[in-house]
């Protein structure tokens, strides 16, 4: 009688520990970054972001309650992406110096959290140079293709003890980035081998056939999934530019406001609208476009905030000003010194391929309208940290004009006033210091130099 009392006993209480531990509804995790980068770190999850505090000594602590999912351990320079489990326990350590290459995690079920932290890196090495994979012939590049989703695949089932959900969902995951690298491949070919009537053979997208772009569930979890419909669903906007001659500011509009899925068509709507209002050149038009198909309130709000920031930065209105930035010639500027003149200011960074892209036309228009009643001032928003790159890229290419840098990056009143998210960005301003356009012309875009004829420039 005493031994089945002691093993009902200890049934009872194996059972209760084992409730415990099913109960456990929270994460603890805990590391050590030496030589950190700052005072803080963001963890982003599904329940938003929250800060973790770095001690003096490097160390950390959080207790995490929005339960089993990804989640990004990030500051402004670098990122760690990790699968926490509810009811785990992990330490991560690093050096700031190198985040990159020495973030580990040990603890519970690491092994999801690694696959993660070297995603990329293994997508690089398999693949390659990107615009040499971009660039191979059709036949070449399916041919790759094929081989590398195999080995994305292999590369993950490398990792033994990876939970099942995630491995399912990590699974899909790779066959949308699979489809994506094929819907995307026509563009790319066409830009990096310089050939824009490139056209891919009929069959090359079969794979796509039947894909289910209003997958809601889908969107908000796969990133690839996200960037495949938003890509398909930009593919009909420029067919709707090149059939209809419609704006292609508009076009997104029309076809993201036609979608019947609510979530994504709101989503890509306020993706589409958060830029294209600051670019578009008919702000009316655009913005009571954006409000007849847009069913997101919050939305509204944020879009109607920005057009009526914009309506101030309408042709004659007085520009915003910066003040005293410093010149890479010495000392500092203000745009009240160019009083009397004309001013094509260009908004750009070091770090920005597309800025870059447009130097030697600018040059080109410069030497142009050298001695005319214009100056042409490049402001940088490099940050802080790349001050020695600044001065050195506008020696090394030898870059023309006034060359300032400003005072807070994107955060400089300049910057904002004009409702600046995108770079590069032209602005022409007036001898009365009053905007011409908010958006001028590229130098590169034969509209520039139409627009100073007009002028009498």
């Amino acid at each position: 009688m005493k031994k089945i009392v002691i093993i009902l006993l200890s049934t009872l209480f194996l059972t209760s520990c084992e409730e415990k531990k099913e109960t456990k509804d929270y994460i603890l995790l805990s590391g050590t970054i030496s030589n950190p980068p700052s005072k803080e770190f963001r963890l982003g999850g599904k329940g938003g972001s929250t800060t973790i505090e770095i001690a003096e000594d490097g160390t950390f602590l959080d207790t995490i309650k929005t339960g089993t999912g990804k989640y990004i351990f990030f500051n402004p320079r670098t990122r760690a992406d990790l699968y926490l489990t509810n009811g785990g326990e992990y330490n991560l350590t690093a050096d700031g110096k190198d985040f990159r290459n020495t973030v580990k995690l040990t603890g519970t079920d690491p092994d999801a959290s690694n696959y993660l932290m070297t995603k990329i890196d293994n997508i690089i090495k398999v693949r390659g140079d990107y615009a040499e994979f971009n660039s191979l012939n059709e036949s070449d590049f399916i041919a790759k293709e094929t081989a590398v989703k195999e080995q994305l695949l292999n590369y993950l089932d490398s990792f033994p003890n990876v939970p099942k959900e995630f491995l399912e969902a990590e699974r899909e995951e790779l066959n949308y980035y699979h489809l994506l690298t094929l819907i995307k491949y026509e563009s790319l070919h066409q830009r990096y081998i310089k050939q824009p009537d490139f056209k891919v053979s009929p069959d090359f997208l079969k794979e796509l056939e039947g894909i289910d772009y209003l997958n809601e569930d889908a969107y908000k979890l796969r990133s690839s999934y996200n960037k495949l419909v938003k890509e398909h669903f930009n593919r009909k906007a420029d067919e709707l530019i090149k059939n209809e001659g419609v704006d292609q500011h508009l076009a997104k509009l029309n076809v993201y406001g036609a979608i019947p899925n609510d979530y994504i068509k709101n989503d890509l709507l306020m993706s589409a609208a958060s830029s294209g209002i600051t670019y578009t050149n008919n702000l009316d038009e655009y913005y009571n476009t954006y409000i007849s198909v847009s069913t997101s309130k919050s939305n509204d709000e944020s879009i109607t905030e920005k057009y009526e920031n914009l309506k101030k930065l309408s042709k004659g209105q007085p520009s915003p000003v910066f003040t005293a930035y410093e010149n890479y010639a010495g000392g500092t500027t203000s745009l009240s010194d160019f009083k009397g003149k004309y001013v094509y200011i260009d908004v750009w960074a070091t770090w920005c391929g597309p800025c870059l892209a447009e130097v030697p036309a600018l040059k080109k228009v410069e030497k142009q309208y050298h001695n005319k009643n214009i100056e042409f001032v490049s402001i940088s928003i490099d940050v802080e940290n790349k001050y020695d790159a600044w001065k050195k890229m506008v020696t090394d290419k030898e870059l023309s004009g006034v060359q300032l840098l400003a005072d807070k990056n994107w955060k400089s009143d300049f910057v904002a006033a004009y409702e600046i998210n995108g770079i590069p960005r032209f602005i022409l301003i007036d001898p009365s210091g009053n905007i011409v356009s908010a958006n001028a012309p590229r130098p590169s875009d034969s509209k520039l130099i139409e627009l100073f004829k007009e002028l009498g420039i």
